[in-house]
């Protein structure tokens, strides 16, 4: 299925709740904004790293060629071993054969370690949308869990020395539960 992306969220089609609204629209890192107000442990639980062909429209906003082979890192960011976030960052080769090898290597470290601390990275293209039950990437973000209801995510294309990555978070409904202080 076909994800509805938009640039902007018209009011109506905005989330109800602040809480979500503020992570969904926040414009810095997002690890560092959970880890600021998780009241305890924050870290990152790694899914997955390995090189495979992105999803249809990951290639597509990436303009890479059809089954162009890429570095795809999933993962879920966590507060007191609950999983708040599922992201997905798709690299293609010609970012990974820049100055970006680290990105390769992060582990269960954050990668908005990397993106937020050098001047040489920016984002473009944050788009945001409903992510429905029945979709890949709500079943990607929901695995071993008992969510059944739709969610929010966004995607960021970020460039590192002008060459592309893709980000994708989606929010899980334990993201309320992280209340900034």
């Amino acid at each position: 299925m076909k994800l509805h992306w938009q640039n902007e969220l018209s009011a109506k089609d905005e989330p109800d709740d602040k809480r979500l609204y503020d992570f969904l629209f926040q414009s810095g890192s997002l690890s560092r904004s959970i880890e600021e107000c998780c009241s305890g442990a924050f870290n990152i639980e790694l899914k997955n790293e390995s090189w495979f062909a992105p999803m249809p429209d990951e290639n597509q906003l990436l303009t890479l060629i059809d089954d162009e082979i890429t570095f795809i890192r999933e993962s879920w960011l966590k507060c007191d071993n609950k999983r708040l976030v599922y992201a997905r960052t798709v690299i293609p080769r010609i970012t990974y054969e820049g100055e970006s090898q680290d990105l390769m290597a992060l582990g269960n470290k954050p990668l908005g370690n990397i993106l937020f601390s050098d001047n040489k990275t920016y984002r473009t293209n944050m788009r945001y949308a409903k992510i429905p039950l029945h979709c890949d990437l709500h079943k990607q973000a929901t695995m071993d869990t008992d969510i059944v209801t739709e969610l929010w995510g966004r995607q960021s294309l970020f460039y590192i020395n002008k060459n592309p990555l893709l980000v994708t978070e989606v929010f899980l409904p334990t993201i309320l539960e992280c209340i900034k202080n």
